[in-house]
């Protein structure tokens, strides 16, 4: 049993180690996919913000502006909001409906804000560490809150 014990310790201290290793673009994609998954929980109901499809047959968390032109709004909620994957990923975003819809949701001044943000951000791989728990915090939130009022 001791020596099990052992063991485990290594291998945990092993794990720690690797994670440390672990470049930035890791924990972006680790924070990415975190904030993708509360927007597409959080839209669920919602259709596809460009076409207006209730059908899919997956679901994409769209950028209005993309991360490779504003890095800076990867993981602003006002940005993301759920996408068919044919608008997203077929039709680069189909930006032209996507953008009357989002008027729509969340209004023009909001709108303007997004369009006339250029501050560049480089995001650290503490802030991907913390977005990555807050989102799946919110998530997980979300979705007790939606099992309680069902």
């Amino acid at each position: 049993k001791k020596r099990r014990r052992e063991e485990q310790r290594q291998k945990d201290k092993l794990k720690i180690r690797k994670l440390a290793l672990k470049p930035r673009s890791y924990w972006i994609k680790q924070a990415q996919q975190a904030v993708n998954a509360f927007i597409r929980e959080r839209d669920r109901d919602l259709p596809c913000i460009s076409c207006g499809t209730l059908t899919s047959a997956q679901w994409d968390a769209g950028h209005y502006r993309t991360t490779a032109a504003a890095p800076q709004l990867r993981f602003d909620e006002r940005n993301i909001h759920k996408q068919c994957v044919v608008c997203n990923q077929h039709k680069s975003g189909n930006l032209v409906p996507y953008r009357v819809m989002l008027i729509e949701r969340i209004g023009i001044a909001a709108v303007d804000e997004i369009e006339s943000d250029h501050k560049r951000h480089r995001w650290t791989t503490e802030e991907c560490k913390a977005i990555k728990a807050e989102y799946q915090q919110k998530l997980k939130d979300l979705r007790d809150s939606r099992s309680e009022a069902a």
